[in-house]
């Protein structure tokens, strides 16, 4: 009985220790709709592997992708992040333009030349970022990392498309934000704005035509399974942005924070290093799953760039000029 209660007694002991040392590990949620494979999912896992590594522990965020917080809805995601529900979440500034507009200015079609300058605009903490995320700060959100984004290609299972002509009467899945259905309407595409968890299933039934999204979204989400062709035209992307509830960040201890910002400083070279890794070695798999990829040529390129003339018009006006000069000068368009 003497040595039952020995051992009882140290069980409750060591108990109680794992319970306070439980109490004293932070265990944030990082959420995002993509799915498991996605580029991003894996820069979201590595994200909270450096934050868990640098902090030894006592930092462990838990990845929660395929929108499980959300039934698939991006927009939620970041409601929930504003509201303090999930304290880490990683979306694109294009689910980000109904909170604060100027973040569309990123996807401003045929505005980058390559993804390099993508992440020069980055990398060099371009001043129009950080205005944009003054703002955001207003809404209780903050932003720790901006992760660049591969280009925003087009799917559909009706033609292939290689002059604005073919694209013409096409009906095309955008997010819900206003400069993608503008930049559809314009180019006399038929815009469907639909949250992403919604998309396969569209397209399996023929509601809509195609969708636009980077290479990773395409493979990852099996959209060869349900599409016949694919155009590169690099026509538009959106960075990844990973916020963070801004009331739960500046109620971190300030250690507790510089170990995350660490951590996000870091993913933004892994991410860059995996996207520009993995989009040549993408479009090969989405090759060889049956798709058709056509790619534009220069001139037609160019005829895409005239036909959206008005987009750009339009958002200038929109956008506050103090803004845009500063985001246009960034990406050497002024």
């Amino acid at each position: 009985m003497l040595s039952a209660l020995v051992i009882f007694i140290l069980m409750e002991v060591l108990t109680s220790c794992n319970t306070v040392h439980d109490i004293d590990v932070l265990k944030p949620k990082i959420s995002l709709v993509n799915s498991p494979n996605d580029i991003v999912t894996i820069g979201a896992r590595f994200l909270a592997t450096e934050i868990d590594s640098i902090s030894d522990g006592k930092i462990r965020p838990r990845v929660f992708d395929s929108g499980v917080l959300s039934g698939g809805k991006g927009s939620a995601e970041v409601e929930m992040c504003q509201e303090g529900a999930i304290e880490i979440h990683v979306t694109t500034t294009a689910y980000l333009a109904n909170l604060v507009p100027e973040t569309s200015m990123v996807s401003l079609p045929f505005l980058f030349r390559d993804i390099d300058q993508v992440y020069s605009l980055i990398k060099n903490k371009s001043e129009a970022l950080e205005k944009i995320n003054g703002e955001l700060k207003k809404k209780n959100l903050n932003v720790i990392a901006w992760w660049p984004r591969g280009f925003r290609q087009l799917t559909n299972n009706r033609r292939p498309v290689l002059t604005p002509e073919n694209i013409k009467g096409l009906k095309f899945r955008v997010m819900n934000n206003l400069l993608f259905v503008d930049i559809m309407n314009c180019l006399g595409a038929n815009p469907v704005p639909m949250d992403w968890g919604e998309v396969y299933n569209g397209l399996q039934l023929n509601t809509i035509d195609g969708q636009e999204n980077a290479e990773d979204v395409i493979y990852s989400s099996r959209l060869y399974e349900v599409q016949k062709y694919m155009t590169v035209w690099d026509y538009s992307t959106d960075i990844e942005v990973v916020l963070v509830n801004n009331k739960w960040w500046n109620n971190l201890e300030d250690g507790q924070r510089k170990i995350i910002q660490a951590a996000a400083d870091a993913s933004v070279d892994f991410e860059a290093k995996l996207l520009k890794k993995n989009t040549e070695e993408l479009r090969k798999k989405i090759r060889r799953m049956g798709m058709q990829i056509n790619y534009l040529t220069p001139e037609s390129r160019q005829r895409f760039r005239s036909a959206v003339e008005p987009v750009w018009e339009e958002y200038s006006k929109i956008f506050p000029t103090e803004y845009l000069d500063l985001f246009l000068r960034a990406v050497g368009q002024n």
